[in-house]
């Protein structure tokens, strides 16, 4: 009798979890769609949704481990932008792709781990941080490119056009990658924890003797690594890059995460939901497009979601602690 209410208990848990309410609506706005226009269900179609979820996939997968930790890191676009200036610059002067891609991680890395580097020396919070930080990195990029695109002209296109045994597009693969990679640090790794307990409780972490300095620096450096990754994707599928390019991405990364169930006060979420979330938001803006919508409806869809998203949460949380007394 008692396996059988911790089974049911399960059940209810799953049914109505933010990852599964995402599932349903994802199921939902295909359906609704491709009955409205026959050709969202093709591969074309699918295949660009999972394009465009890529590069801002692994955004939000590295966006995720800040929120839970209680932090934001909104420079994130502008990192795109100018890693992905960097990059095609020194692929145009003939330098090695492989060279070139470790030096656009490199150059992410660099400016999240400073990102969180001052945040930790003046005890300011990231967001605030960062919200001064964008604009350097804009600026160098401007700096870099005189304010010009520049345009590869297929140079870089091995990463986005090379399918594993001529079937799975390689920039699917290593989506799947970094949110599998960030699923097994937060669920099975010491620094996962460390994660949540700074997010839930600063203090009390810092008691049970989490250095929180070094986690914090860590944290970052974990984003940093996945913006980079993301810059790799997004220039091998656009082929040009210039200094507004990733701009407003870093929003949209902070959307998927609320989305997908995360706190924004941190201590609670995870990365299956904010896979759900970018899937989402790919989805609609696909949908919008196909249906000939508007375009400038699309930002203020996005809205919705996310107010929806935090109304649901707000009401799961309501219950859980009503039925907990």
């Amino acid at each position: 009798m008692e396996e059988k209410k911790r089974n049911k208990s399960k059940v209810l848990k799953l049914l109505t979890s933010q990852p599964f309410i995402l599932f349903i609506f994802i199921i939902l706005v295909a359906v609704v769609t491709n009955s409205i226009n026959s050709k969202f269900l093709t591969w074309g179609t699918i295949n660009s949704i999972l394009g465009q979820a890529a590069g801002l996939g692994l955004v939000s997968a590295g966006a995720t481990v800040l929120v839970i930790s209680g932090h934001f890191d909104i420079s994130t676009g502008r990192m795109v932008g100018l890693s992905m200036c960097a990059m095609a610059i020194m692929l145009n002067a003939g330098m090695n792709p492989v060279f070139v891609s470790l030096l656009g991680i490199l150059i992410c890395v660099a400016c999240s781990v400073f990102n969180g580097a001052v945040s930790v020396a003046f005890g300011a919070p990231s967001f605030v941080v960062t919200l001064a930080t964008q604009n350097i990195y804009y600026s160098i990029a401007l700096l870099l490119t005189n304010g010009y695109m520049q345009t590869l002209y297929g140079k870089y296109r091995t990463l986005a056009s090379y399918n594993i045994f001529g079937v799975f597009p390689l920039i699917y693969l290593i989506l799947i990658l970094g949110f599998v990679c960030i699923y097994v640090l937060l669920r099975h790794t010491r620094t996962g924890r460390h994660v949540y307990a700074i997010g839930t409780n600063e203090r009390a972490a810092y008691i049970s003797g989490v250095n929180l300095k070094l986690s914090k620096l860590k944290f970052f450096l974990i984003s940093g690594v996945l913006v980079g990754v993301a810059s790799m994707v997004m220039l091998s599928r656009i082929s040009a890059a210039q200094a507004t390019t990733g701009y407003g991405m870093e929003t949209e990364a902070i959307g998927a995460v609320v989305i997908g169930g995360s706190s924004i006060n941190g201590g609670k979420g995870g990365v299956v939901g904010t896979f759900m979330g970018v899937i989402l938001l790919s989805m609609i803006s696909t949908a919008i497009n196909m249906l000939h919508i508007n375009a400038f409806y699309e930002y203020m869809v996005y809205g919705i979601v996310i107010l929806l998203a935090l109304a649901i949460t707000a009401v799961r949380n309501y219950t859980v602690e009503k039925q907990n007394g």
